[in-house]
């Protein structure tokens, strides 16, 4: 039996297990997802189950994404822009890290039908999500990207740092606040923890901030309808969901883990996979958190 797990500290909920032991089942793999809780001191030995066999890949969340790039032999090309990684697989002893976070992003404004090249968006964060929406952004050749966030220095160390790299996409800083004027954008991502459980009251904007006809998409995807969102169903908003994000990064996990079980030779998705039935098995999970977690050691001890 092939193991696999999250790690992440502390990791108070996750939908990986559920998704990941489904998936598992559903195209007969041989294979077990847990998660674990490793304090910073035992990323060591996480590092070493890996090259040892005992785990044979791992997702990662935060605050590791960028922390566990020193154990890695390699770092793909899908991670390098984003200066985090977020999923290991393992070629005999070598670790290999990759970044699906982009390619979720991607997968959830392609199945929204959104086209947003020349456009103007807001992203709202600095961190490890901002990071994989601003590539996946930059891949999309939007006119105008401003960022804001609850840290300036953060904000502009950020801003300078994609500005180097993008060659036709002007990146500006913007100073978070309800003062913020956010009438211009046509799309708003929160790439911010604000709004996840357990603090599901709070929002990085205001209600009076969000203007029909926009596109607000939250990367928090528990619970699946933040604050946020129901703000912006409220105000006539079109939403994307982090819940289609998490899958398009989740199978593109899987896909590296095990290649040529996704898609079939024709490039289709494995029909085994219905996305539907996939988005009913998370929304189970998230009325009933205990399902599919596995065994979750207490928070800091060795792994």
């Amino acid at each position: 039996m092939m193991s696999f797990s999250i790690i992440g500290y502390p990791l108070a909920s996750t939908l990986s297990p559920t998704f990941y032991n489904h998936l598992f089942k559903l195209l007969g793999i041989k294979a077990h997802y847990t998660v674990l809780r490793p304090s910073e001191k035992n990323l060591t030995d996480v590092a070493r189950k890996l090259r040892e066999g005992q785990l044979n890949g791992i997702n990662i969340t935060l605050p590791y994404k960028s922390l566990f790039m020193e154990y890695l032999d390699e770092i793909a090309p899908d991670a390098s822009p984003v200066g985090a990684v977020n999923c290991v697989t393992v070629n005999q002893t070598l670790l290999i890290g990759h970044n699906t976070d982009v390619t979720g992003i991607l997968c959830a404004l392609q199945q929204h039908s959104l086209q947003i090249g020349g456009g103007m968006v807001l992203l709202l964060g600095a961190g490890g999500a901002a990071r994989a929406a601003m590539v996946a952004l930059l891949k999309s050749n939007v006119n105008q990207i401003h960022v804001a966030g609850r840290t300036a220095t953060a904000v502009t160390e950020f801003v300078n740092e994609f500005r180097k790299i993008s060659k036709h996409t002007t990146i500006k800083e913007r100073q978070l606040g309800p003062e913020l004027n956010t009438s211009a954008y046509n799309l708003l991502i929160n790439a911010t923890p604000v709004g996840m459980w357990p603090d599901t009251e709070d929002s990085p904007l205001q209600r009076d901030q969000l203007h029909r006809e926009q596109v607000i998409f939250d990367l928090v995807y528990n619970p699946e309808e933040t604050l946020l969102i129901r703000w912006a169903l409220d105000t006539g908003c079109d939403t994307i969901s982090g819940i289609d994000m998490f899958i398009g990064q989740g199978l593109a996990s899987l896909d590296h883990w095990f290649p040529n079980t996704l898609y079939t030779p024709a490039g289709t998705l494995n029909p085994a996979i219905n996305l539907n039935a996939l988005k009913k098995v998370l929304r189970s999970a998230l009325v009933n958190p205990s399902l599919g977690l596995g065994a979750i050691p207490k928070a800091g001890d060795p792994v």
